[in-house]
């Protein structure tokens, strides 16, 4: 791999123009072992072009490293963060347009920086990347720069579409936010990289992304490679996992942030434990992500990413999950439970605290009616769209980088079948969890829950869960009095 790099590199650099890549959409770009075409031709696949000339034409680097020992992966350190500029390309009504130039890079003013990201996802062929400009922009083109804008882009590996689908089951099941994103072409140097998923980053951006305060928010996350990074807090199943920050960033944190944060998840994992966990966390925030994973069959335990927002260090605020992220392994478990559910959601299920499995049968509940179809109308949708056929199109590119035969059409057929397949487990499996007129959620069907039914309607009980509703008409009232009770009465 390093040799054929070499080679596309030295090839780029003795066949382009004299002038700097991205100037014109005739400069060769090498594909593959030994191909070499005009920018154009790949332009003209359809999807946006991302080109990225670094100065000196500089390789993002990296350090591999392995876990220590009761830790858990393998990761990447001292990433470089490689100036340069970005230009990106797409045809539009038959011609070569730029979309946006970032300029030549300048600090703080123009251009950008790129490096290697992500940890086990970094040692395949195809390197995942972030990408920061000196300038905000909406490389998504949203439409609205004024609220989109951001400085911090990723590139993420998508080959079988796992995270598109992930994240618009993210978004079916209500999670607070899902990432825009798009599929493009990525040209490095001269060289084509291949087909990537253009995505927004998890960070602090009240205006489109993940809004926490400015002075006293946080954003964290479980993680498992806590390993890697200079500050963190513990976590009760260290060293397996401890407490990483995304917001504030690790060069601004004092040492109050970090006695905050220890007291905040020695208090919410206590919580979880004892049963109180619904004082601390948004409840359906937490019973949403374990569905998102649940749905998708998520099969890596480890990996998956588990983010938090605390808004302030008020009491008043909770610990959310915002979203559900990850989906390399998606699509790999039919008939069992997801991994995640599994391995980080167990407590919460076992609890004598029924809230949150309450919440995760209603999440059900909502979208069970609608799920496949949905999910499988946007899949055909999407292969039928321009950004579905600009992909199709440009796997013939792709597979001179890698070697592969994919299609979207049928990874599409794939997915499709899966999810219908996936239907029938996860649908028994999860109202069995709950069954019809179980108001209280302990698994039975007594006079106990017409009690609580009662003081439902009475306005004497603060939650209302969805089994309440006994005739699924939006209301809670004296009809589902009723219905509860002739249904204990067998009638």
């Amino acid at each position: 791999m390093k040799k054929r790099l070499l080679f596309l590199l030295l090839a780029a650099v003795l066949l382009s123009p004299v002038k700097a890549q991205g100037d014109t959409t005739e400069d060769l770009i090498a594909v593959g072992d030994t191909s070499l075409m005009p920018l154009t031709n790949i332009v003209a696949k359809g999807l946006p072009v991302l080109c990225v000339e670094t100065i000196d034409r500089e390789e993002p680097t990296c350090e591999y490293v392995s876990h220590p020992p009761g830790c858990m992966g393998k990761g990447i350190t001292n990433a470089t963060k490689v100036p340069g500029r970005l230009v990106v390309y797409q045809a539009i009504d038959g011609k070569d347009s730029v979309l946006y130039d970032s300029g030549e890079y300048e600090n703080n003013v123009s251009g950008m920086t790129i490096k290697l990201r992500g940890n086990t996802s970094a040692y395949e062929a195809k390197k995942p990347y972030k990408i920061k400009l000196q300038k905000k922009f909406d490389l998504l083109f949203g439409g609205n720069d004024s609220i989109y804008k951001d400085k911090e882009w990723l590139l993420l590996r998508d080959d079988y579409q796992t995270t598109i689908a992930g994240l618009k089951v993210n978004e079916l099941v209500g999670m607070p936010w899902t990432p825009r994103h798009h599929f493009v072409n990525v040209v490095l140097n001269g060289v084509y990289r291949g087909t990537y998923l253009l995505c927004e980053s998890i960070k602090r951006n009240p205006d489109c992304r993940l809004n926490v305060d400015k002075n006293s928010g946080y954003i964290f996350e479980c993680d498992p490679y806590w390993w890697i990074e200079d500050v963190y807090v513990t976590s009760s199943s260290a060293p397996s996992y401890n407490y990483t920050f995304k917001y504030p960033d690790s060069d601004d944190i004092l040492p109050e942030h970090l006695d905050y944060m220890q007291s905040l998840v020695t208090s919410y994992e206590r919580s979880v434990q004892n049963g109180t966990y619904d004082q601390l966390i948004d409840v359906g925030s937490f019973a949403r992500w374990c569905l998102v994973h649940d749905i998708t069959g998520t099969k890596d335990s480890g990996g998956t990413n588990r983010f938090y927002t605390k808004f302030d260090t008020t009491a008043a605020t909770p610990i959310v999950m915002p979203l559900a992220w990850d989906f390399d392994m998606a699509e790999r478990t039919s008939s069992a439970w997801s991994r995640s559910h599994v391995s980080h959601m167990t407590a919460f299920f076992n609890s004598t605290n029924r809230r949150f499995v309450s919440e995760f049968v209603g999440a059900w509940v909502q979208v069970r009616g609608t799920l496949v179809h949905d999910i499988t109308t946007y899949m055909n949708q999407f292969v039928q769209s321009a950004e579905g056929r600009g992909l199709e199109a440009s796997m013939s590119l792709n597979s001179l980088v890698y070697n592969n035969t994919l299609s979207v059409a049928n990874n599409k057929a794939y997915r499709n079948y899966w999810f219908t397949d996936r239907f029938e487990w996860l649908d028994q499996a999860i109202m069995a969890l709950n069954p019809p007129g179980d108001v209280n959620t302990d698994g039975h069907v007594d006079v106990t829950d017409v009690s609580l039914l009662i003081n439902i309607i009475l306005g004497s009980y603060g939650h209302t869960p969805w089994t309440a509703d006994m005739d699924g008409d939006g209301l809670v009232d004296v009809m589902d009095v009723s219905i509860l009770i002739r249904h204990i009465l067998g009638n």
